[in-house]
């Protein structure tokens, strides 16, 4: 049944909540929380939504309506903020979405509303584990899926850029993401205990990012004037930084964008997967 609802889900309202997020984000340049985001987020609901299915955890088309609607809402406050304060700004335009286009609301709108509301706290008590035998909450299916998507070679890309978009300095960025990937680790883990395929595609993402990172900051204490770095690591969030963040280049098209100039390979093959994931997730 799962593969029944997902389809009648998207059927309903994947086309039309695609282009609403497209239209939004269409005055506001930040491509790592933009409609492409929320096309990846919902394509992880939907992996996750399957692996429920295999271990007999309880589900229904509301919740698989919902967390499509969710998915679809969670980020599109960053438009007016891209602090932490997003949740509730998109809330209120999910709401004003359903009210202005005269739009029925779903079942679960008051839970869809909390999960978009919520889904960017870390407190556990918004966590729920997945058990075979107790149906999730939209929240929980949510929370997962957009940490998830938060880790790995596009994970470093969205951290780097909404970091800088909130002026995080340069000397602090790598370790201030480094404590925030761990609180979404945690969450993913203790969730998602009873999904080992799952969990073995997130430790590898997880230490990609944890080693990137890690590396980052390693180089940070061997360079004087950290904005004028492009090579390395320091240099790849540097070029997050001028091209994307003060500029208006697509995260795949860095690459590009960077052309022969740079002669780091750090550099240069990070940029080239980072266009293979992105160019794979529009799949």
């Amino acid at each position: 049944m799962i593969d029944i609802w997902i389809g009648q889900a998207e059927e309903t309202w994947m086309d039309a909540l695609h282009i609403h997020a497209q239209e939004l984000f269409s005055g506001t340049f930040l491509p790592s929380h933009d409609h492409t985001h929320h096309r990846r987020v919902w394509h992880i609901c939907r992996n996750l939504l399957r692996e429920l299915d295999d271990i007999k955890v309880p589900m229904d088309q509301s919740l698989v309506e919902g967390i499509l609607i969710a998915a679809y809402f969670h980020d599109l406050g960053m438009i007016r903020s891209p602090r932490e304060d997003h949740g509730v700004l998109g809330r209120a335009g999910c709401e004003e979405y359903f009210s202005g286009n005269g739009l029925k609301p779903p079942f679960r709108f008051r839970e869809i509303l909390d999960a978009i509301e919520l889904h960017d706290l870390k407190e556990k008590k918004n966590r729920e584990r997945f058990r075979t035998g107790k149906p999730p909450g939209i929240l929980d299916i949510l929370s997962v899926a957009d940490d998830l998507e938060a880790l790995g070679v596009i994970g470093i890309y969205r951290y780097s850029e909404i970091y800088l978009k909130r002026r995080i300095p340069l000397k602090e960025l790598g370790v201030r993401i480094l404590g925030n990937a761990s609180s979404r680790f945690k969450n993913i883990s203790e969730a998602c205990a009873l999904l080992p395929v799952l969990m073995n595609a997130c430790v590898a993402q997880y230490d990609e990012l944890v080693t990137f990172f890690d590396c980052y900051n390693q180089q940070l204490l061997t360079v004087t004037g950290d904005r004028d770095v492009f090579d390395g690591h320091v240099g790849i969030v540097n070029y997050i930084r001028s091209l994307t963040t003060e500029g208006d280049t697509e995260p795949g098209d860095i690459v590009r964008a960077i052309g022969r100039e740079n002669r780091s390979v750090v550099v240069r093959d990070y940029f080239t997967l980072l266009k293979n994931e992105l160019d794979k997730a529009r799949l």
